[in-house]
């Protein structure tokens, strides 16, 4: 009897191995979540900084149009800027719509107010900078004039 007893206390002071490598999967597969996440939001980050950096160059594209009268230098421009905005869209930017729509803070900046009364109270009338997003992150806001009735 003496001997049941001893081999039962042995058996539990034993570790189980089954348990410990359950709990190694489980911290592997933490780790690679983890991982996974830093990543995703370390590029994200890096794009959205890339882009914040390019934006003027964008907008100095836009504005040189308004100068060039010669259509051959025109539709040269047209080309380049169509390509910078593919690669933005390529990468997951897109740009913030806002004429005609509420105004948003999360998304506009509002500069000026305007009386429109064809129009409903709140509603961006004018943009004069184009806002950017990635996904749900603003890289940079709408410059807007909005519709004040009162």
């Amino acid at each position: 009897m003496a001997k049941g007893k001893h081999e039962e206390k042995h058996e539990s002071n034993e570790p189980n191995y089954l348990e410990m490598a359950q709990r190694i999967q489980a911290e592997f597969e933490n780790y690679k979540k983890r991982n996974a996440t830093i990543s995703q939001d370390s590029y994200r980050n890096g794009v959205m900084a890339a882009v914040r950096k390019m934006l003027p160059v964008i907008d100095s594209f836009k504005q040189a149009k308004g100068q060039i009268k010669d259509e051959s230098v025109l539709s040269g421009l047209d080309l380049v800027l169509g390509q910078m905005m593919n690669a933005l869209k390529d990468l997951g930017v897109t740009k913030i719509e806002c004429v005609g729509l509420p105004f948003d803070p999360n998304y506009h900046n509002a500069v000026l107010v305007g009386k429109d009364s064809h129009k409903e109270d709140g509603i961006v009338l004018e943009e004069y900078q184009e806002g950017f997003i990635m996904g749900d992150n603003v890289i940079r806001h709408s410059v807007v004039k909005i519709n004040k009735l009162s």
